[in-house]
């Protein structure tokens, strides 16, 4: 809970330095009802990052963030717009049923109790509706960049416990597991899973704000995580031009809630796509 609440303390970087979602995302969100009118549920918009695209496509949105700093940097930044702000806890926040075009949860159901969120979620989202779960990792594990490796070597001094194991994916790349969490009950499903690979140009400057917004380095002592920060900008910067291009992924998972009203038995496995 202690990382969970950490993004709360400084939103300023997590809007300066986290990139936008791709565009893909939004063309599949397009398909399941996005659009003018469409009434979203977003789950932890945190800053906007995807709560300005939902917006500028039409949509009603109905935004639940746990963090006091973020709601209330939220409700100023969207003034204006179509959006509500509510604080709380999304498993407990006070919601109405049957209310919900199309859920959306960007970066941030890992933090979330997977059954209870789900079990939450097929009371809110109205059947025929949709939800759509969704996490860049910053760091393809199918197309590394070989100046990695030198940032690999200053984890290992500054954070070894964070380092994954050659051959391991990230969790939320696991598609069984993750489309098992979204399909249980019945509620929602047959899953499709879409793996969107891109590119992003990092400076020193840029990748220092990026990597500050790292849950396990916000973990670090002021000193250490200074130490690491300052290693990975040495080594963008001694990269041709001082720019380091990184190859990442989005995982996106979406689902259709089904018409049934209870849940069923046996849900279908995931569609990859």
């Amino acid at each position: 809970m202690r990382r969970r609440g950490s993004f709360d303390e400084d939103p300023d970087i997590y809007q300066m330095a986290r990139p936008d979602y791709p565009r893909r995302v939004y063309e599949v969100l397009s398909g399941m009802g996005l659009g003018p009118g469409a009434r979203v549920l977003e789950i932890g918009p945190g800053t906007g990052q995807a709560t300005r695209p939902l917006v500028a496509a039409g949509a009603s949105v109905l935004a639940v963030e746990l963090g006091g700093h973020l709601a209330a940097r939220l409700r100023t930044d969207l003034a204006g717009h179509d959006v509500t702000v509510i604080e709380g806890d999304f498993v407990t926040v006070p919601l109405p049923d049957g209310d919900v075009d199309l859920a959306v949860c960007a970066t941030t159901f890992h933090w979330l109790d997977p059954d209870a969120a789900v079990r939450r979620l097929a009371r809110l989202v109205r059947p025929g509706g949709g939800l759509a779960v969704w996490w860049t990792v910053f760091g393809d594990p199918d197309r590394i960049p070989p100046w990695r490796a030198e940032v690999d070597r200053l984890y290992r001094r500054w954070l070894p416990g964070e380092k994954v194991r050659p051959g391991d994916l990230p969790a939320v790349m696991r598609v069984a597991e993750r489309t098992a969490e979204l399909a249980a009950g019945g509620w929602f499903g047959p899953v499709q899973v879409e793996m969107i690979r891109w590119e992003h140009q990092l400076t020193p400057r840029r990748v220092r704000g990026l990597w500050a917004t790292f849950s396990a380095v916000r973990e670090l002592s002021a000193d250490r995580r200074r130490s690491l920060l300052d290693g990975v900008a040495e080594v963008v910067a001694s990269q041709p031009g001082g720019v380091a291009v990184d190859n990442y992924v989005t995982a996106l998972y979406t689902a259709p809630r089904r018409d049934d009203s209870g849940p069923r038995r046996g849900a279908s496995g995931p569609s990859t796509r």
